[in-house]
């Protein structure tokens, strides 16, 4: 009896999810074909649309819609979508205000007209007429409706224009009046919304400081005076890695003092600034738990993408209840790593390196994460000789033959004193375009005496026939 009622228990659970996962996917389904039909059919071309319909995951449709709206973007620097915002708006006034007859909303002429041209700049009724029929006597038809539209040079439309609907029956077809110039611009409209028509990936979203705001007032006047502020002490360096969109994602690794501040103040910073250049400017915001470093200080980690090129930073951290913080001023030259030459990110030292979990990876960005390691922050390369030296970094634009790469990397460390070149690395599998490739090594310290030394590493690109090294400074107590 027992095992009866538990397989009526297991057989109840699975149905009980089969069922879940029907509603769910019907769900999916009409949220999507309500995307398709409804909501962008007008603006949809027929290769998108045959785009839209072979992809196989809800990941995939919801990346193809971000797009689909990114490509129509009169301002893609930014998060807000002009076009996007005004189209939903009129797709709501157009499906409350013709919800009469047999096409509704902007299925007839006069909501598509609606949905292409916005709201007239001044409506007349020409007055009810009549039509003759030969059966049945004669049937008394709508007043025909005029719309008035200023100038839309470029849907072609030079000057003042009209649009006249006729009325029958409940429905507003367009008139035989209407020009075929406004005709064409109706047929021409979804095609000039298409701001961005090569972009593939999503814009990069610039962040600007609402000038009322703490970090916006003090960026302000610190920009004004050049005054630095140094009510926190602290140093910082850059790192840089390969962000989306052809940018450079730069972070701040920050060592912060507290010296007589309570520390507990400071187990969230804010770190925010601006970075400016000569036709190109950025603020960034972000708050973020520090880790306790050696000597009781503290470390912090943000950042953001940048175009490559030259700028002035300007770097501010303040504690979380805003009464303490500082204002640096500096240079800042933006690395390109997206200029098709070999190259790499900066070298990661690291006394440390775990795997990273799943909500690691999640994180905005983090230098520190390396394809699946997590690497500890180590403030000066500074290690003692019972530690091990880890090495982390990232391979850029290396040249593929049948899909795969192939790279040797050797790796050495030196000084005034010696020299070891130590076991070398060989990468020869298959890869995406443009994906970067994680690198490493761990290396036992013991063996070497108490000085400063270098790390160094030699990529060589065997398909390209070509070399880079880069190094690194460390010192070990």
């Amino acid at each position: 009896m027992r095992k009866a009622i538990g397989c009526l228990v297991v057989s109840t659970m699975a149905c009980f999810f089969v069922a879940t996962y029907a509603a769910e996917k019907k769900r999916d389904t009409e949220k999507y074909d309500q995307w398709l039909k409804e909501e962008v059919k007008l603006l949809i071309s027929a290769e998108e649309e045959d785009q839209f319909k072979k992809l196989k995951s809800n990941e995939e449709r919801d990346r193809f819609i971000e797009i689909f709206w990114a490509k129509r973007d009169p301002s893609p620097g930014t998060k807000e979508n002009e076009f996007k915002n005004e189209w939903y708006r009129r797709l709501e006034y157009v499906t409350k205000t013709y919800n009469t007859g047999p096409r509704k909303g902007w299925h007839c002429d006069m909501g598509r007209v609606y949905m292409f041209f916005g709201p007239p700049l001044q409506t007349a009724s020409l007055g009810p007429q009549t039509r003759s029929v030969s059966i049945g006597g004669s049937q008394l038809e709508g007043a025909p409706e005029i719309w008035t539209y200023q100038p839309m040079p470029d849907l072609g439309l030079n000057e003042s224009f009209r649009v006249q609907f006729s009325s029958f029956q409940g429905v507003y077809d367009l008139g035989q009046e209407t020009t075929q110039n406004v005709r064409r611009a109706l047929e021409l409209f979804p095609t000039k919304v298409i701001f961005n028509p090569d972009l593939e990936e999503l814009p990069r979203y610039k962040f600007y400081f609402d000038p009322s705001s703490f970090e916006g007032k003090l960026i302000k006047d610190f920009m004004t005076t050049g005054e630095e502020i140094k009510q926190i002490s602290l140093e910082w360096k850059p790192i840089f890695t390969r962000a989306l969109n052809k940018s450079t994602y730069v972070s701040f690794l920050i060592q912060i003092d507290p010296q007589q501040i309570d520390k507990k103040k400071f187990k969230e910073v804010t770190v925010f600034g601006k970075i400016k250049g000569e036709q190109d400017e950025e603020d960034f915001l972000k708050s973020v738990n520090t880790e306790s470093e050696i000597e009781g200080k503290l470390l912090a980690i943000a950042g953001l993408p940048a175009n490559p090129g030259k700028f002035t930073l300007y770097l501010g951290v303040r504690d979380k209840d805003k009464e303490k913080y500082t204002l640096l001023k500096s240079d800042l030259e933006v690395q390109n790593l997206w200029n098709d030459e070999l190259s790499t990110s900066s070298l990661i030292l690291s006394p440390d390196v775990t795997a990273a979990s799943g909500s690691d990876r999640e994180e905005e960005f983090n230098p520190y994460i390396v394809g699946q390691y997590k690497a500890i922050p180590r403030w000066g390369n500074v290690f003692k000789q019972s530690e091990f030296l880890n090495v982390l970094f990232q391979v850029y634009n290396a040249k593929l033959e049948n899909e795969k790469v192939s790279l040797a990397i050797d790796y050495f460390i030196v000084s005034s004193q010696v020299s070891y070149k130590l076991n070398p690395q060989e990468i020869n599998e298959k890869i995406d375009p443009e994906k970067a490739l994680a690198g490493g090594t761990q290396i036992p310290l013991s063996p070497l005496k108490p000085g400063i030394y270098t790390f160094k590493i030699k990529i060589t690109d065997k398909i390209a026939n070509k070399t880079i090294e880069k190094s690194v400074d460390f010192t070990v107590q």
